[in-house]
This record gives structure tokens, C-alpha cells and sequence, in this order.
């Protein structure tokens, strides 16, 4: 596996670096990202253009953070989101994702997956961090007072079991107890560079902003139900799941006021599908 050798791998190193600061409330995360950015013009996996696409989106959420004018916010927010929309669906020039695994079974019983190293999808983070820094709380990573009831945690726990057996009687899994040779690869794309991403944009962002209007319950559900049709990819089951199990990172979210609560929750909901049933879909 020479692609995931240095030197094409230090720009996912720098990458993942920056998130974990962006994580932490602090302004390090910008000397690794510039790093990441540089780097990645250096490999020819940015050009100059697909670069500046990429902080484009970044400055202009800082720009409009700092705005007082309720038109220049909204306006603000609206072309972040266009931008982010970009990146998620890989329409901007310029951007040349890695492909780490290609065509591969996790099991005999399971279509072949491709999976790519993404470098735009994960800009979002950075954008929405300085766009809402309330996303993340002042100690994100201390979980020793996690104000958890025992309700709540079975909730999360329960779904955590209950939802892939869902999906399973929905036909849209099947039970295969694998653990291939890349799951350590799938597992670092998976948490740090998709599930961060998919948790900020959709709890920490979208639900986090409908929460200020609307009741928590619904700011939820609205929020879960994109979430569930940003898979559509994977058919009409796909997002019945895929919506119920964004309301379990919702409340995640909600109760322990910690986006990397969701983060793992989520991680762990996408590791159990992998290694207990067949990913992403049967054959």
C-alpha cells in the first residue's frame, strides 16, 4: 500500500492534526492546517485553484462571524452553505482525493467498497467552527462528568444494538462477522475525517442553529431527517436508518452538550456495520 506512505500521507497526518486542535476551542489548529494546505499544493493533490477554494470558504466564515449586519449574516451563512454543499458532493476543480481502497469485499456476502482520503469534505469543519464556535464546549475532551441518566445511556446503547437489527430486518444487511485486513484504514477515514465532518455540519451546525428556534424535539428530527437523506445514495432504507440513527448522535448531542460525544457514537454505529454485517450493502 505505497499510498499510504510519506510523503502523500503527511497531508492527512497535518490534516487530522488540525481537526483534533479545532476541536479543542483554540486558534492552533491554523498552523497545520496552512501546513496541510501547502503540503498538499506541494503533492499535486491540491492545485493553487482547488487551494484557494478552499479557503475561500473558510474566510468568508470568518468574515461573516464577525459581522453585526443581520443581512450580511444570513447572506454569509447562505454562501458557506453553498460551499459546503460543493465540497460534499467533490464539485470543485483543482481537488485530487486519495483513493486508498478500491473495489474491496469486506466479506464474500458484501458489494465491493471503494474508499477515498477526502481533503474537501473536511474543510467544513474548520469553516463552521469559526462560523458557530459554540459547537464545540470548553473541554470537549473531558467526558468525566458526562450528566448522563442511566435512561439516557440505555438509549444511546440500545440504539447502538437495536438499529443495524433493524436494518437487518429490513433486509438491508446482512448478519457477516468480518474484520478485513484495511479496517484499521476504514476506521481512521471513518472518525476523523467523515465523522467529525458529518457531526459538526448536522448536529453541531444545523441542529445547533434550529435549536435556537424551534423546540429541541423537532430541531432534532429536522435535523436527523437530512442527515438521512444526505444517503440517498444507499436507497429509500438507507435513509429511513440512516434518519433514526442521526436521531441517536442528535441526542447524544443534545444531552451531553459535546460534539465528540456524537462523533464516537456515530463512529461506533458505522464500526459495528462494518465488522458484525455486510458493508456497505449485500450483494
Amino acid at each position: 500500500m505505497n499510498y499510504l506512505i510519506l510523503p502523500t500521507m503527511l497531508v492527512w497526518l497535518l490534516l487530522a492534526i488540525s481537526i483534533g486542535c479545532a476541536l479543542t476551542k483554540t486558534t492552533s489548529w491554523r498552523i497545520p492546517l496552512l501546513l496541510t494546505l501547502i503540503t498538499a499544493v506541494m503533492l499535486n493533490i491540491l492545485t493553487v485553484i482547488g487551494a484557494a477554494i478552499m479557503v475561500s470558504g473558510i474566510v468568508i466564515a470568518r468574515f461573516t462571524a464577525q459581522q453585526q449586519s443581520k443581512p450580511l449574516i444570513y447572506a454569509g451563512h447562505m454562501v458557506v452553505v453553498l460551499w459546503i454543499i460543493g465540497l460534499i458532493l467533490h464539485l470543485y476543480p483543482g481537488i485530487n482525493n486519495l483513493l486508498v481502497l478500491d473495489h474491496v469485499n469486506s466479506g464474500p456476502l458484501s458489494r465491493p467498497f471503494t474508499l477515498y482520503f477526502n481533503i474537501d469534505k473536511p474543510m467544513l469543519i474548520f469553516a463552521l467552527l469559526l462560523l458557530v464556535p459554540n459547537i464545540v464546549s470548553n473541554n470537549e475532551y473531558n467526558w468525566h462528568h458526562l450528566s448522563l441518566s442511566r435512561m439516557q445511556k440505555s438509549i444511546i446503547g440500545g440504539g447502538l444494538i437495536t438499529l443495524p437489527l433493524l436494518a437487518w430486518a429490513l433486509q438491508l444487511v446482512q448478519p457477516e462477522f468480518t474484520l478485513p485486513s484495511w479496517w484499521w484504514i476504514f476506521a481512521i477515514n471513518n472518525l476523523i475525517f467523515t465523522c467529525v465532518a458529518e457531526e459538526v455540519l448536522f448536529r453541531g451546525y444545523i441542529q445547533g442553529l434550529l435549536c435556537k428556534k424551534l423546540a429541541p424535539p423537532i430541531a432534532i428530527i429536522i435535523a436527523s431527517v437530512l442527515f438521512g437523506f444526505a444517503h440517498f445514495a444507499g436507497g429509500p432504507l438507507f435513509i429511513i436508518i440512516a434518519t433514526l440513527a442521526g436521531i441517536l448522535y442528535g441526542l447524544s448531542y443534545y444531552w451531553t452538550k459535546k460534539i465528540t460525544v456524537a462523533i464516537v457514537v456515530h463512529f461506533a454505529f458505522n464500526l459495528l456495520h462494518l465488522v458484525f454485517f455486510t458493508y456497505p450493502l449485500p450483494l
